[in-house]
């Protein structure tokens, strides 16, 4: 027939072909405060407060990780989303968090014998997505 088809997820009830709209948004203004986060003076430490300036983009994170979490995708880059957070929680210098707000798997994988296991089962879940389409 030609026509490209889509498979629901184990246990959906109906078709959709509504993507992941809200893991993307919420991924968006992730990876922007990250950025901004990390380019501010360095006062994070666990005997201060956050400055006004980190709190902000703190907690611009935390309710977009909520998001994230709350939300269960339904295509291969939403998963992947969801396991580029992850990962955020595990690697956290400042080269491994750059490479996850772009997420550039290419440079996890450059050298991924680095990385705990934990972290290079991530890297393969998302290698996976990828390879299953809809640019994970």
């Amino acid at each position: 027939m030609g026509a490209d088809s889509t498979l629901a997820p184990a246990g959906a009830t109906n078709l959709t072909t509504k993507d992941d709209a809200d893991i993307l948004a919420a991924w968006g203004r992730r990876s922007v405060a990250s950025a901004i986060y990390s380019c501010l003076p360095f006062s994070d430490c666990p005997s201060k407060e956050y400055t006004p300036e980190e709190a902000e983009q703190v907690d611009i994170m935390d309710a977009a990780e909520e998001a994230i979490h709350e939300a269960t995708a339904i295509t291969p880059r939403g998963a992947a989303i969801q396991l580029w957070t992850a990962l955020s929680h595990i690697e956290q210098n400042k080269d491994d968090e750059a490479a996850i707000n772009i997420m550039d798997l290419d440079w996890f994988l450059m050298d991924e014998e680095r990385f705990d296991w934990p972290t290079r089962l991530i890297l393969a879940a998302i290698k996976s997505l990828r390879a299953m389409g809809g640019a994970a």
